[in-house]
């Protein structure tokens, strides 16, 4: 009763900023008790999915690009990061979450047509790829900002290693606008075992399609892929993946600069 007394008597003797000054720290702390589980939630989900990244066969579905290819004697990167369907399990509810899956990839050019590719593949693998416009060259004729395609041949290590992967991709892509550029590409992917321990797997088809807001040597953008994927190897619950992405390019190379 004492103590109650005395709370009671600093209380009507606080003034608003002081009894406001007292709060603020109980109040901050409820909040941080409150965050606190949903943040432990999502950091599980990141480590959960980059982990599962690691030691599952991950293949690449986002483009990420036009048909354009890098100017000879130059560089140009990209990175995107994507959402996976029905490839990871709530552990209280059982169902299908998404695992986000990151791509980098650094293109080299070689001529006014050709340029290649070395991406790192979700922290896995690595794929090389080859890119070779099926369009004209640019002359006066056939100026440098218009309609193009392309078709991309890859091949690389997924799967720490344990599987061969193979890539083939036709993108065409239009001229760029003030707003930015749209592009669309279909694309094959085959995973083949080159241990005893790793399995077989079917192919992989589908399409993208996305959109860069920028100009030709920064823009950032959308992408959305849709393939049919049944995976031998349970790595997925749904046949049809509807796979959002998020793609950054730029000519150059962060710390490295554009020119070879």
């Amino acid at each position: 009763m004492v103590l109650q007394s005395t709370q009671a008597q600093v209380a009507q003797c606080e003034t608003p900023p002081e009894r406001r000054a007292r709060h603020v720290p109980l109040v901050m702390a409820a909040h941080a008790a409150a965050v606190q589980p949903l943040v432990r939630r999502a950091l599980e989900l990141i480590a959960i999915g980059l982990i599962s990244a690691s030691l599952t066969g991950c293949i690449s579905y986002t483009v990420g690009q036009g048909a354009e290819t890098t100017a000879p004697g130059e560089r140009s990167s990209s990175s995107s990061v994507n959402l996976v369907p029905g490839t990871l399990k709530d552990a209280t509810s059982n169902a299908s979450t998404r695992r986000p899956s990151v791509d980098t990839d650094v293109r080299f050019g070689i001529d006014d047509r050709s340029d290649i590719g070395f991406r790192i593949a979700t922290y896995s693998g690595f794929m090389v790829t080859w890119k070779r416009q099926i369009t004209r060259a640019d002359t006066s004729k056939f100026p440098e900002n218009r309609t193009r395609a392309a078709f991309m041949l890859g091949g690389g290590l997924l799967n720490a290693g344990e599987h061969a992967g193979f890539e083939a991709t036709l993108i065409a892509s239009g001229p760029w606008s003030p707003a930015g550029q749209f592009y669309g590409a279909v694309r094959a992917i085959q995973v083949a075992p080159i241990t005893s321990s790793a399995r077989h797997d079917d192919p992989v088809m589908g399409f993208s399609l996305g959109y860069l807001f920028g100009s030709k040597e920064r823009s950032m953008g959308p992408e959305l892929g849709v393939y049919y994927d049944r995976s031998v190897l349970g790595l997925n619950t749904n046949r049809i993946l509807v796979i959002p992405s998020f793609v950054v390019r730029r000519n150059g190379f962060p710390g490295f600069g554009r020119r070879l």
